[in-house]
């Protein structure tokens, strides 16, 4: 239990579970079972809400989905030391899994929804914070999200992913992450 004990560790901990769930379901039996496919949903495989996070499409974009999970380790672990932080991922996992439902895609993988949702409440806790450049890297936050959904992801991510970029999962893990933050203002005191 030590790992879910203290900001470092909690965050440390999440991640390396994380990581570990991400490869596992990479595994050609676990991921017909895991991923989020609209077709299981409406037989009843409800798990897929959340397991479907855990697929990916190819290794480009799994490894893309650790690398973002690592960043956001270095960048707001500070801000890990929280017990919300399972909270919200818990919390984003069934309601990503369920809004995709409404989107005209019959399967959905990976992480990038909560990524979007963790970074977005690392953000706005920097603004909270007074952390220097916060609003620059909001707005390029924003004008990210507003990029994959004028362009639907581009062709570029197209290509490595080989799937097109669920640009809603992105938009609804980012406000629920907004959301979360300003609903759960708790400054950090130590950097």
């Amino acid at each position: 239990m030590a790992l879910f004990i203290g900001g470092r560790s909690l965050a440390l901990g999440f991640t390396l579970v994380v990581i570990g769930l991400i490869l596992v379901a990479q595994i050609p039996m676990v991921q017909e079972v895991f991923i989020w496919e609209r077709a299981a949903l409406e037989k009843g495989q409800w798990w897929r809400l959340i397991t479907g996070h855990f697929t990916h499409t190819n290794i480009t974009h799994m490894v893309m989905n650790i690398s973002g999970l690592v960043a956001l380790f270095l960048l707001h672990k500070k801000y890990y030391q929280e017990k919300t932080l399972l909270v919200l991922v818990w919390f984003m996992m069934p309601v990503i899994g369920v809004l995709m439902y409404f989107t005209p895609y019959s399967s959905y993988a990976g992480l990038s929804g909560i990524l979007h949702g963790l970074f977005a409440w690392g953000i706005i806790k920097d603004i909270q914070n007074k952390i220097p450049f916060s609003y620059a890297l909001f707005l390029g936050f924003i004008v990210k999200l507003v990029w994959e959904y004028l362009s639907l992801g581009g062709r570029f991510t197209f290509d490595l992913i080989e799937a097109h970029v669920a640009y809603q999962a992105h938009w609804a893990g980012a406000l629920i992450g907004i959301l979360a933050a300003l609903l759960l203002r708790k400054p950090v005191s130590h950097f």
